[in-house]
């Protein structure tokens, strides 16, 4: 199939839009990550589903755009839209969520800490019978 210069813009910029979209959809995930914390084997799980995913929507992507042929710009387009995404949104998502836990998640470990470190204080600032401080 024969693309006019038009046609194959078009299709450039739909990949670009497509390849941002499969990586706010990867940054969906990293922020799941950042919230609960699972061993590698969930993980590699997790990054298994995700990539078949992807690719079952390329492949559809390129066969309803394309009639199916494989064009290295789009392959090209797809890569260029990810990593345009993952320095530009990316980065603020991913700040985003690290600050809210950060901050919502952080506050009972810092309380609990000062309540640690108020019982220590008080069993060393303890006065012994003879009114002197127990070291």
């Amino acid at each position: 199939m024969v693309l006019s210069n038009a046609q194959q813009l078009s299709v450039l910029l739909w990949s670009l839009l497509f390849g941002g979209c499969l990586g706010v959809a990867y940054d969906c995930l990293r922020a799941f990550r950042i919230f609960v914390s699972c061993p590698a084997v969930p993980l590699f799980f997790q990054d298994f589903f995700y990539f078949s995913i992807a690719s079952v929507a390329s492949f559809l992507f390129i066969f309803e755009v394309n009639d199916g042929t494989v064009r290295l710009f789009i392959l090209f387009a797809f890569l260029a839209g990810g990593l345009a995404e993952r320095f530009t949104v990316g980065v603020g998502i991913i700040g985003l969520c690290r600050y809210v836990k950060a901050k919502m998640l952080a506050r009972p470990k810092r309380e609990r800490r000062e309540k640690i470190k108020t019982r220590k204080t008080t069993r060393h600032t303890q006065k012994t019978k003879a009114g002197k401080n127990v070291a």
